[in-house]
């Protein structure tokens, strides 16, 4: 772990990579430790190492995508999305709020990968929420990516996305969302 600290840009990158290999979730915080500051190459390997851990780096991840650095919120939300870990869904969705917005991007994508399982904690999102035009970004283009690898859902989620798209989206947003939500559940198509 201590490798990941060495002057030599390829001791650290190699210290990164057998830390993923080894399986220890106890190796996840020396990766988070290791992330600001670190380069591009440096940081995708510390991606890579941190999905390899999986499920055992979520509890980590969940912790450090709440901090102060950006640059560390997206790395954990990216590898949140990718991992696909269920304990994931809620701060993937707080993410679509994020005040940077290549965060709050990362968060979205991350979150197209839960498919279905997304799209309620999505839609409760938009009933709560101010919307703003970052969140109307981010959470358009969770749900119309849904829908269109989803045919069938496509009837409920698309009202939502043109009202996020309309002048009165403020307003209107949160009751096509409302409506979504009710009619999906009561079709069966999402669980509540």
């Amino acid at each position: 772990k201590r490798q990941l600290q060495d002057p030599v840009p390829a001791v650290k990158i190699q210290a990164a990579k057998a830390l993923g290999r080894v399986g220890d979730s106890s190796a996840v915080p020396a990766l988070l430790k290791a992330l600001p500051g670190s380069d591009e190459q440096m940081s995708s390997q510390i991606f890579t190492s941190l999905v390899q851990l999986g499920h055992a780096a979520v509890p980590a991840l969940i912790e450090a995508s709440t901090g102060n650095s950006a640059w560390t919120r997206w790395h954990c939300l990216r590898a949140l999305g990718e991992i696909g870990d269920a304990r994931a869904l809620p701060v993937l969705v707080n993410a679509l709020e994020d005040s940077d917005h290549s965060v709050a991007w990362v968060g979205a994508k991350g979150l197209v990968h839960f498919g279905k399982r997304g799209i309620a904690p999505v839609l409760r999102l938009l009933t709560k929420t101010e919307m703003t035009p970052w969140l109307v970004e981010t959470a358009s283009y969770v749900l119309s990516t849904e829908y269109r690898s989803n045919p069938k859902l496509k009837p409920y989620l698309e009202p939502v996305v043109q009202s996020m798209r309309g002048v009165a989206f403020r307003v209107a947003t949160t009751n096509a969302a409302h409506k979504a939500l009710t009619q999906l559940i009561e079709q069966g198509l999402i669980k509540a």
